[in-house]
């Protein structure tokens, strides 16, 4: 799954560059920004940079099978959308899943990964939003519904309940 995802991000770049088509892969839609890294989500313009302070393209790829990804592809950095399974939640809801995404990169997740990355992602992504004014504790709490099915992942997503429950508490704490 994680090698389908990297090529088709490879491909997206490629046709995004202007090079190529992606054929059977995958419709891939990368966003035209204002400015590097910029997108809008939500209807909220938004922007990524890195831990080095470069900007990440962010892509919308049908059938990814997450709402998205973060990578590097060729040295550059990407958050990957689906925007069928993103376009399903709450406004509030997609926002959070753009601010972990960019979290990975902004903590260099893929430069040095840990064992806490994807809470340490989900904490700096509510701690954005809340500090930008764009999350409340009642719509960190509204999210327990949309997470509440989630056995959580091998790669550290918490399942549901208990990543709700971390949510608000990183909402709470500093």
């Amino acid at each position: 799954m994680r090698q389908r995802f990297v090529y088709v991000l490879a491909a997206a770049l490629v046709l995004w560059a202007g090079g190529g088509a992606l054929g059977s892969v995958g419709a891939a839609q990368p966003e035209m920004p204002a400015a590097p890294g910029e997108t809008t989500i939500a209807g909220w313009s938004v922007s990524c940079k890195d831990f080095r302070g470069h900007a990440v393209t962010t892509m919308r790829i049908a059938n990814l099978g997450d709402v998205g990804r973060a990578g590097v592809i060729n040295r550059v950095p990407v958050i990957a959308i689906d925007p069928d399974i993103i376009g399903r939640l709450p406004n509030k809801l997609q926002l959070f899943f753009y601010e972990h995404e960019c979290a990975h990169h902004v903590l260099g997740h893929w430069f040095q990964s840990s064992m806490t990355m994807e809470t340490d992602a989900d904490c700096w992504a509510i701690r954005q939003g809340r500090d930008k004014g764009i999350f409340s504790r009642d719509d960190v709490m509204s999210f327990a519904p949309f997470l509440a099915n989630s056995g959580g992942s091998v790669f550290g997503h918490l399942p549901g309940p208990q990543r709700a429950k971390q949510l608000l508490s990183c909402f709470d704490g500093q």
